[in-house]
């Protein structure tokens, strides 16, 4: 497991802003999501809660917190790594620049 994780942020029809925090790129890549956060909670889809870095947690809650007041707030502050061109495509490191 690596301490820092892939997080990518994905805006859905049916919930809106979603946040989801991943172990490696490859758990991205296969949409295999250790924590995802969204306007309905938040959830552990493939483990136990105390598997989870506490940290990922905390800001999984936060996250939370602010897409349950608005369900497209713009959490891309939060990704590490974004689609390149297309929804399903390759994703690629968000640069500092990205972040404004």
């Amino acid at each position: 497991m690596t301490d820092k994780p892939v997080i990518t942020v994905t805006p859905t029809i049916m919930d809106g802003t979603v946040v989801r925090w991943h172990r490696s790129l490859s758990a991205a890549e296969c949409h295999a999501p250790t924590v995802t956060a969204s306007r309905h909670g938040v959830m552990v889809p493939n483990g136990y809660v105390t598997e989870v870095p506490p940290e990922w947690l905390q800001a999984a809650m936060g996250a939370y917190e602010t897409l349950r007041r608005n369900r497209d707030a713009d959490m891309k502050h939060l990704a590490t790594h974004r689609h390149n061109i297309v929804a399903n495509g390759p994703l690629v490191p968000v640069e500092e620049a990205d972040r404004g």
